[in-house]
């Protein structure tokens, strides 16, 4: 009866536990009765052969096999006077085959688990990737607001934007930092599902194993002792055939994760050898991973908790502009990591390069350039040179020992992590590009103006194709090609460039962002280099209204572009207008800067040249 049974769940697409389901039957009835561990209740074969056998004239057939069989079973007696009474040899193999059809069964499930726990860690695999991707972005964003934030600091006047910008910052931030612990999440995961799918794969072996030796104790049997029930097909290779609907069954529970995974949880608690674990927990995007026995992402030593908690906590001090604090407490997780964890471990190299990154940001680079030094040998000694932490490392140190004033060395180093980091990261990698874009930029600020835009040119092709033509860091790019090009002598090409470069910006990033304001200012600048004086006054007369609206009167920006246009008018001719205007910027950069600022001695030497201008009249022709 139960061979009979199984015969049909197997012709169906059905799994056991969708056969029982479908039969309104628990699934350790439903197994029992399929094992032949229970004789069938009349209830659960009709109900059984109703939902595998679509056919209704196949299903009544059928119908009258298993009341014989159900017959047979409930009525044993019957049976042995059938055989003459042996009922020894009928009763070892029926033994036999009750086992055979329980091993059967197990094995199935067994496959069936191995297959879901692949597909299990298959997901966790995609899961990481797309997490990757998503870090990327986010640091690339982070970036881009810490820029913005940083340009809007010391605004005088509104501070609605800066406050909307420090709040979207410290999203991306958090964003950032749960990204991060979603992806260490699913590495753990990937690699239990893949540890479960070895041990279910021993598993699998056995019960093959296991079922050979059944089929060859039936064969031993007189070939007329018990005759297969009605609808039991015979094999050339049983053991795969039974594999291969196996594997069939497998492919369709694929498609339910949650439910096919609660079932191998479910089973597994019962089996004897009591290898499986028993909880499941919903990934991220919904599809469950089988887990150990454990309470998912609790930390072995709560000391280990405290330090991830004070590194986050220094970071965003950090990126919240509180650098020498930020410093203060790295420093304080440097020592306690390196007791606890050891001074080779990520976290103690990681706590490092916050320390010496923040000093740099508190405009220490000096000494930011020999802790960083000193982190790259310690970092490819336990990481490797390859290691994304160590071309980090490497990055700063350029960087810094470029703001330091250093810039042929830095754009000789930031040339060779370039390279690096394409080997190493790949060519469109977004570090791989901030290496570039810093190389080109130091590069411009040693002299090589001309080299510098050749390599922005390249930078903002490539930008362009991997990032858009919106991005910020694109825009970014644009802009310095330009800038080094009017450096260069171009002043009428940089602009052209900074004319369109105005129009992106004030679309993409708003007409008062300070990035907008910057590439008008230059525009202006390089319009007044290339001989248009007049119309280069204009726009910064324009700019000085927007710029004292927007920063306030007494930011260096607007100061800067107040002394620039008095520039532009006295080039243009009127040199009392320009005279009185330098006087009044005068006065009010020896205020707010001090007597000795070059910018303020700068102001003073103009006043005085163009006063000169105004007072001598021009030489008679």
């Amino acid at each position: 009866m139960a061979l009979f049974l199984r015969a049909r769940v197997d012709e169906s697409p059905l799994t056991m536990t969708a056969a029982a389901k479908g039969a309104n039957y628990s699934t350790t009835q439903a197994g029992d009765f399929l094992s032949g561990r229970r004789v069938s209740e009349p209830a659960f074969v009709a109900a059984l052969l109703r939902i595998t056998v679509l056919d209704p004239r196949q299903r009544r057939a059928l119908q009258a096999d298993a009341d014989r069989l159900l017959h047979a079973a409930r009525n044993p007696q019957e049976r042995r006077e059938e055989h003459g009474g042996d009922s020894t040899l009928a009763g070892q193999l029926e033994r036999v085959r009750a086992q055979q059809v329980e091993t059967y069964e197990r094995l199935t499930r067994a496959l069936e688990q191995q297959a879901d726990l692949q597909e299990a860690a298959r997901n966790s695999a995609q899961l990481v990737m797309v997490l990757l991707s998503m870090i990327n972005t986010l640091a690339d964003r982070v970036r881009s607001l810490s820029t913005e934030r940083d340009g809007l600091a010391g605004r005088a006047g509104d501070r609605r934007e800066l406050e909307h910008t420090q709040r979207r910052l410290a999203r991306a931030l958090d964003q950032e930092r749960r990204a991060k612990e979603e992806l260490d999440r699913a590495r753990e995961k990937q690699r239990q599902a893949e540890d479960l799918a070895a041990r279910v794969q021993r598993r699998v072996d056995e019960l093959t194993d296991e079922l050979n030796r059944l089929r060859a104790d039936e064969a031993t049997a007189p070939d007329d002792a018990v005759p297969p029930p009605p609808g039991v097909t015979t094999s050339a290779d049983p053991v795969g055939d039974d594999i291969d609907q196996a594997l069939a069954r497998a492919t369709t529970v694929n498609d339910t994760d949650e439910e096919t995974l609660r079932r191998i949880t479910d089973e597994l608690q019962d089996t004897a050898e009591g290898e499986a674990p028993r909880g499941v927990l919903a990934l991220e995007d919904g599809r469950p991973a089988v887990v150990p026995d454990i309470q998912d992402n609790v930390p072995t030593n709560p000391s280990i908790s405290e330090l991830d908690a004070r590194h986050e906590h220094a970071y965003n001090l950090g990126e919240a502009g509180e650098y020498r604090t930020a410093v203060e407490l790295f420093a304080e997780l440097i020592a306690a990591s390196t007791r606890i964890l050891g001074p080779d471990h990520p976290d103690t190299l990681d706590a490092r390069h916050g320390h010496a990154v923040n000093l740099g940001k508190a405009d220490d680079h000096r000494q930011a350039v020999q802790l960083l030094a000193a982190l790259i040998a310690d970092s490819t000694r336990a990481l490797g040179s390859d290691h994304p932490d160590t071309l980090t490392a490497r990055h700063n140190h350029a960087f810094h020992l470029g703001e330091a004033g250093d810039r042929r060395e830095a754009a000789r180093l930031l040339a060779e992590v370039a390279t690096d980091r394409t080997r190493a990261l790949g060519p469109n990698h977004p570090n791989t590009l901030t290496a570039r874009h810093n190389h080109a930029a130091n590069l411009g600020e040693a002299g090589d103006r001309r080299e510098a835009a050749r390599l922005f040119a390249e930078l903002t092709t490539d930008r362009t194709r991997i990032l858009g033509p919106s991005h910020p860091d694109t825009l970014t790019t644009r802009h310095e090609h330009a800038y080094n090009l009017g450096k260069a002598g171009d002043r009428r090409e940089a602009a052209l460039l900074l004319a369109e470069l105005t129009t992106d910006r004030t679309r993409i990033l708003g007409p008062n962002h300070p990035a907008t304001l910057t590439t008008r200012h230059n525009h202006a600048f390089n319009l007044g280099r290339a001989g248009e004086r007049r119309e280069a006054a204009q726009l910064f007369a324009e700019l000085i209204a927007d710029r004292t609206r927007i920063l306030g009167p007494n930011h260096p920006a607007t100061l800067t572009t107040r002394h620039n246009h008095a520039f532009n008018l006295g080039e243009a001719g009127d040199h009392h207008e320009a005279a009185q205007l330098l006087a009044e910027v005068a006065t009010d950069r020896t205020r707010i800067l001090g007597p000795e600022h070059p910018n303020t001695l700068t102001t003073h030497r103009r006043q005085a040249h163009f006063a000169r201008l105004a007072s001598d009249p021009p030489p008679a022709r």
